[in-house]
Formats: structure tokens, sequence, C-alpha cells
């Protein structure tokens, strides 16, 4: 359970097992439980944040860094929300002393925080992949029944903000309740008290062009197309005509371990990897089709062998064409932002 609960909880029993049941005892218990019962009160805490950067972003490490300003405004004197957030779904590196004022009769405090957020990147639609990344702020002591957060007016990104790659956009804030199903062994926990009101900023990234797409593919391309000329080589010369088409065929590999290392571990089959393994599928069957027709020319069919040669090549680069599309009009089919 969370500090507070723990601390008082430990108090109570201290007490009680140090003295009798004296009047002085019930006294001291009365101003205990009045403490707790003023900790207890619900306050409403309206947050807002302004993210001035956005740094490392990384789908394969499952992170992103964010450099934000952080601000409460709430009645009352019993919390100090600006001292008592967390991050759900990160660590904080730093943050700045936290500036408290009077502003029009509300407490108002102020925090800058530099920050490591934990994300799982969808990767499937890889490198055309677009993505709704979350800073999800909570109170590290009061739950929902003391402490709820309202969204402020103010949450921006600054302009500056930017990703490589990606554009940058401002998704709807949210406030949930957010429940952890366990009493993290505390037997006189309340039912509810693994209810925390957590505060949901949203920053949308959204790939803006295929470049990406060609980076990533142009070698597998490359690879295809020089294994499609080799069907232009005599299937008899032998050094020319299998040289291209077993060359092509490691090109093509290799650019599948590059794809591999710049993803995190997945069991999906993402879209460059998919790509890639069209190129490496229509390249092995072009070897295929360069060994049958080496046989039609040892038993002297040459024309039949040339005329192999010819459709292979126009049949497998419009096969090659044509599943390339088909994976990318499934895949994407949300389209690009």
């Amino acid at each position: 359970m969370r500090t507070m609960i723990r601390s008082l909880l430990l108090v109570l029993s201290l007490l009680g097992a140090s003295f009798p049941a004296t009047a002085e005892t019930a006294a001291t218990t009365g101003v205990v439980a009045g403490a707790t019962a003023i900790v207890a009160s619900h306050t409403d805490v309206a947050a807002g944040v302004y993210i001035l950067r956005l740094s490392n972003v990384s789908p394969q490490n499952g992170s992103f860094d964010v450099d934000m300003w952080l601000w409460f405004r709430w009645h009352g004197s019993e919390v100090r929300p600006d001292q008592t957030f967390e991050l759900a779904n990160g660590v904080i590196t730093s943050r700045s002393e936290s500036q408290l004022e009077d502003d029009g009769g509300t407490n108002y405090a102020t925090v800058r925080v530099q920050a490591t957020i934990f994300h799982d990147f969808d990767v499937r639609r890889f490198p055309l992949d677009n993505h709704v990344i979350t800073i999800d702020l909570e109170d590290a002591e009061l739950d929902n029944a003391q402490l709820t957060y309202t969204i402020d007016e103010g949450i921006a990104l600054d302009p500056a903000v930017k990703v490589s790659g990606w554009k940058v956009g401002l998704q709807p804030t949210v406030v949930t309740a957010h429940t952890y199903d366990t009493n993290y062994g505390l037997r006189s926990a309340a039912a509810d008290a693994g209810i925390y009101s957590r505060f949901v900023l949203s920053v949308s990234l959204d790939r803006t062009s295929y470049g990406p797409l060609f980076k990533a593919f142009w070698i597998s391309a490359l690879a295809v197309l020089l294994g499609l000329l080799a069907f232009l080589i005599k299937a008899d010369d032998l050094d020319a005509r299998f040289g291209m088409g077993v060359g092509s065929i490691f090109a093509a590999s290799a650019n599948a371990f590059v794809i591999t290392g710049s993803l995190p571990p997945t069991t999906a089959v993402t879209l460059a990897e998919q790509i890639n393994l069209i190129a490496v599928g229509v390249i092995f069957v072009s070897v295929f089709i360069s060994i049958f027709s080496l046989r039609l020319r040892y038993n002297d069919r040459e024309a039949d062998s040339l005329r192999l040669d010819r459709n292979a090549m126009w049949v497998l680069g419009g096969i090659y064409i044509l599943l390339n599309i088909l994976v990318m009009s499934v895949d994407l089919s949300g389209g690009m932002g």
C-alpha cells in the first residue's frame, strides 16, 4: 500500500501495544483518528502539462525521454500534489523545486520534470508505423477517494517539439480511475484503497512520408532486380547466371538482419519483414527456374529455355510488385497520419 496508509497504521498499532486503554490513550487515539480524517478528505486537483522536448524516441528500447512543466491547482492545505505526484509509466530522472503561490484564492504550484517514459510500441507497420504515446500521472500517496485529478487549461506542446521521422500532435487528455488489483499484503486496507486517479496525456506520432520505406528496402528491391536481370544471361553461363541469383539472396538476407536489429523483440511479423520475405522468396524461386532452364539447355531445347527465362522475368517481377501492394494495402488500411 502507499506510504501514508502504512505509516498511520503502524502508529496506531504501536500506540495500542504500548499503552493501556485509559482516557489519555483514548484522547491520543482520537487525535490520530482526526488527523487521518483530514488526510482522507477529498481534494480535486486541476493538473496541466507543457511539453518542452521529446527525445530518444526508441521503439527498439520501448522508451522515450520527455522534458516538461507540470502545474497543479487546488483548494485547501491538506495536500501537496506538486510534491507527491509520480509517473505511473516512467521514471523521473530530474525535477526542480516546486514553486507554490496563491492564484486568485487557489493554491498553484509548478515543477519542471525530466523523465524516461516506457511505452510498448506497436511495430507491426514498421517502417510506416504510427503511435500514440502517453504520459501517465498519479499521486503516490492519496487514492481516488482522497485526490482526483481534473484537466486544467493551457495543456500544450512547445512549437519546437520535433521527433525525427514523425509528425508530433497533442491528443485529448483524459482522467481515469486506475485500479491496482492488490492490497500489497495489507489486510486492513479498505476495499477501494487500490483505486487511484490517473491523469493521461497522449501524444501522437504519425509518419508523414514513404521515405523510411525507401531507406529500409531499396537494398532488397535492388537485389530482386538483379535476380530478375539474371534471366537475360544464358542458363549455361553458370558463373554469371547463378552468381547473380545467389548474391541477391545474400543481399536480401543481410537486409533482414538490419531490419531485425532496429526492432524490439516481437512475435508479430512486421510490415518490413513481410516485404523482405517477399523479396527473398522471389529471388529463391528465380534460382529454381534458372536450374530448370539449364536442364532445358542440356536437353538441346534452347528455344524453350529462352522462352522460360523471358516469361519468368516478367511474371516474377509482376508477382513481386503485386504482393508488395497487397501487403501494404492490408497492413496500412488505416493510412498514415
